[in-house]
C-alpha cells in the first residue's frame, strides 16, 4: 500500500539517487572549474568594524546572560530526576523571562519613539534599569522617562535612569 509518506520517502530517495549519480559521473576537474570559478567571481568587499557602543555590550551582555539561563531552565525541564514541582517552577520562571524580554523590548521602543535616544532597558523583579546613550545628563529628561516607564507597570517599580556617552 502507497501512502503519503512512502510517497514522499520515495521521491526523495529517488532525487538522492539521481544526484548521487550525476555527482559521480560528472568529471572531476570540471566540478574543481566550477568551485574555483565560483571563489574568483566574488567581489573583494570590504568590511568595516565600528567599535561597539556601550548599549551594544549592554545588550550582548543581556542575551549571553538569558541565554545560559534560558540553559539552565530548559536542562531543569527536560531532566528525568526533577519533580513535578520543580519542573514547574522551571516553566514559570521560563515564563517570567520571555514576559520580560518582551517588556524590556517594548520600553526600549517606547524611549526610542518618544525620546529619540538609544537606550538599554534591564528588569530584574521590581528594579528597572535605564541607560540612555547621550551625553546630555538632565534631571528633567531622566524624570520625564522615569514617569513614562512607570506609566507602562501595574505595581509601583524603582526605577533608575543613567546616561552613558559613545
Amino acid at each position: 500500500m502507497l501512502t503519503k509518506k512512502n510517497l514522499w520517502f520515495l521521491t526523495l530517495f529517488s532525487i538522492i539517487l539521481v544526484m548521487s549519480i550525476y555527482y559521480i559521473s560528472f568529471p572531476n576537474n570540471d566540478v574543481t572549474s566550477l568551485v574555483s570559478a565560483e571563489v574568483d567571481t566574488q567581489d573583494d568587499a570590504t568590511v568595516t568594524i565600528e567599535e561597539s557602543s556601550t548599549i551594544t555590550a549592554l545588550r550582548v551582555s543581556r542575551d549571553e546572560s538569558l541565554e545560559k539561563e534560558v540553559a539552565a531552565i530548559e536542562e531543569i525541564l527536560t531532566a528525568d530526576t526533577s519533580t513535578v514541582e520543580e519542573k514547574s517552577d522551571a516553566y514559570e520562571a521560563l515564563k517570567q523571562l520571555n514576559s520580560n524580554k518582551g517588556k524590556e523590548e517594548t520600553l526600549e521602543k517606547l524611549i526610542k519613539n518618544d525620546f529619540n535616544y538609544e537606550n538599554f532597558v534591564k528588569i530584574d523583579g521590581t528594579n528597572v534599569k535605564i541607560v540612555i546613550d547621550s551625553t546630555d545628563h538632565s534631571y528633567e529628561l531622566a524624570n520625564k522617562i522615569i514617569a513614562t516607564v512607570q506609566a507602562e507597570f501595574d505595581k509601583d517599580m524603582y526605577i533608575t535612569v543613567s546616561f552613558q556617552s559613545k
